[in-house]
């Protein structure tokens, strides 16, 4: 199945940005989350850098984007939209190859639908935060408006579903994440949740 959808975003790859559903605001969404200069972010599922651009801009030159996709052919374009602050890391989302407690933040943007594993992924984002680091899951739209355009897409991805922000926001919870926000309307989908600092 890994392989199967490898191949599937493999090919998508160099159009990618111009059929990916449209995003307004990036930027705006970024320091809303609290992006802040020197930062170290987990872009899981970074695509073509399309959010690891204004990333890049908000960490400074004393931050990193550790940019994972599971597709080797978006990352490589993405490399060519972005400066060396993107570091490419082409590995399976639910396995990702970093340090417990190494980053600041990880944002999933437009991406949890295609984990395997889901539960699995929260785990490891959890792993891999620092005390006090941050998770966004990030939409666009609503589950409903996302589950409908993915039902018209190759076999591959037809059936990846995002459940209501509610109902996930309970997993997220139970992954170890103290929820901070949870946000679903027509054109945003929204989890925030925060690592326990280590004195609780």
């Amino acid at each position: 199945m890994i392989v199967a959808v490898r191949h599937y975003f493999n090919t998508l790859a160099p159009d990618w940005e111009s059929k990916a559903l449209p995003a307004p605001d990036l930027r705006e969404r970024l320091l809303e989350f609290g992006v802040r200069r020197g930062d170290r972010v987990l872009d899981l599922g970074a695509g073509t850098g399309r959010l690891s651009r204004p990333l890049a801009d908000l960490v400074g030159s004393e931050g990193r984007i550790l940019a994972l996709d599971l597709s080797e052919r978006m990352l490589i374009e993405g490399r060519g939209r972005c400066d060396n602050r993107f570091y490419p890391l082409c590995a399976d989302g639910c396995r990702p190859p970093l340090a417990a407690g190494s980053v600041d933040k990880v944002i999933c943007f437009s991406t949890y639908p295609h984990l395997h594993s889901p539960a699995a992924a929260l785990c490891e984002m959890r792993r891999v935060l620092r005390p006090g680091g941050k998770l966004l899951i990030w939409h666009a739209c609503c589950s409903r408006r996302l589950n409908d355009f993915h039902s018209g897409l190759e076999q591959e991805v037809c059936g990846d579903r995002l459940p209501p922000a509610a109902e996930l926001a309970v997993l997220v919870e139970k992954s170890g994440f103290r929820i901070l926000r949870t946000v679903e309307r027509p054109q945003l989908y929204w989890i925030e949740g925060a690592v326990p600092p280590q004195n609780g």
